[in-house]
């Protein structure tokens, strides 16, 4: 188990419905039934999403690895499972969590129940793939 990164100073929000729910912009959709929604992201290197909000558990896999760097704006931070591979400890700033991801590996994401917001950035030096599974 992997608690999202820690920060000390209060959030940059606290109400995570200011903040748009995922998919964000080109982010799309592969398929979704009764159960859960399956989306396909591409980060390209140096490239942050915009804040966006979780507001469902999820599973999401890194089919070539890489890293990537998660900034927390607002709600309660989300609790990551490592289900398979491995997601190891980079340096980073203050109030981020950054990962190296090995290829394949998959992580279940615990969202509290009022949502949570980040950011994500590739801080590698090629695009990093992520299919993610929502659950309704």
């Amino acid at each position: 188990r992997c608690d999202h990164a820690r920060n000390d100073r209060t959030a940059f929000m606290t109400d995570t419905n200011k903040e748009t729910p995922l998919p964000n912009p080109g982010v799309r959709l592969v398929e979704e039934d009764a159960r859960c929604f399956v989306w396909e992201e591409f980060f390209m290197p140096g490239i942050a999403t915009p804040p966006h909000r979780h507001r469902r558990d999820y599973v999401a896999t890194f089919p070539g690895g890489g890293e990537l760097t998660i900034t927390h704006v607002a709600g309660e931070l989300e609790t990551y499972s490592l289900l398979h591979g491995a997601m190891e400890p980079l340096p980073t700033t203050e109030g981020r969590a950054r990962f190296s991801i090995t290829p394949g590996t998959i992580v279940r994401s615990s969202v509290p129940a009022g949502g949570t917001c980040h950011i994500a950035l590739n801080e590698g030096q090629t695009p990093l793939q992520m299919i993610l599974l929502e659950f309704k």
